[in-house]
């Protein structure tokens, strides 16, 4: 197995030697990083419904309005790194939403290497790192975590769908991560979607830059049941709601 990142990789992140061999002692057992089936899940968690900060403060969150969604995002994360983070009330939206934070800068470094976007996601181009693509067990992971945080699943039309944001100029860019969703559920699992696709909503940031959103559907009957057979939702919510589609058919 190819390590994903190895202690030397961390030297770049500091402007001295000194510097780095001060802090990288204290985590010399997390190296080499392998590729797994969490790390998959945390880089899922990430591109979705949580974020990494990047320069200087290095710091990771996850957001959401289930105190058990956020305790398996912390649970996930101890799991690897043995590092715990606190559960606090988001004040920037009227949601009711909370965030689970925790404050490493070294582990915030090393999720950002193993392919975690850093910044605002809908102003950064990433795609699906090649060791999660590459692997059907890190891929079922991934796309489990990432649709439970941006899937829905709408009973009304009896499909799946996945949405996420993009600012005009990355697009394209958005596309292509899409595209690597739609031709690798089809690659490891026989799911058939739909192409990705915009419409002509556009919505405003606060600082004035226009987004739009790229979508994807599942609709066969078929490939919703091998979705809910072969990867589901985390979220026992959308699960039981899957579930009620594919038994209309």
């Amino acid at each position: 197995m190819i390590a994903l990142v190895r202690l030397n990789d961390m030297y770049q992140f500091y402007k001295s030697e000194y510097r780095a061999n001060l802090m990288i002692k204290q985590y010399s057992n997390w190296f080499p990083v392998f590729p797994s089936v969490k790390l998959a899940g945390i880089i899922a968690d990430l591109m979705s419904d949580g974020h990494l900060q990047g320069d200087p403060k290095w710091k990771i969150d996850y957001t959401s309005n289930s105190k058990k969604e956020l305790n398996l995002f912390g649970d996930e994360v101890f799991s690897l790194f043995q590092k715990k983070g606190k559960i606090r009330t988001c004040n920037t939206n009227n949601y009711g939403t909370m965030n689970y934070g925790v404050n490493c800068k070294m582990m915030a470094r090393i999720l950002n290497l193993c392919g975690a976007p850093s910044g605002a996601k809908v102003l950064k181009k990433f795609n699906i790192p090649e060791w999660i693509i590459s692997d059907k067990t890190y891929f079922k992971r991934f796309i489990s975590r990432l649709f439970s945080g941006e899937g829905t699943v709408d009973q009304k039309y009896n499909f799946i769908e996945i949405q996420m944001h993009k600012s005009t100029n990355l697009i394209a860019d958005g596309k292509k991560f899409f595209t690597q969703i739609k031709d690798n559920l089809e690659k490891h699992f026989g799911i058939i979607t739909t192409n990705p696709f915009t419409d002509t909503v556009v919505s405003y940031r606060k600082d004035g830059i226009q987004t739009k959103p790229i979508r994807l559907k599942i609709k066969r009957k078929q490939s919703l049941i091998d979705f809910a057979k072969h990867i589901g939702f985390e979220d026992n919510n959308k699960q039981q709601k899957l579930i009620k589609v594919i038994s209309k058919f």
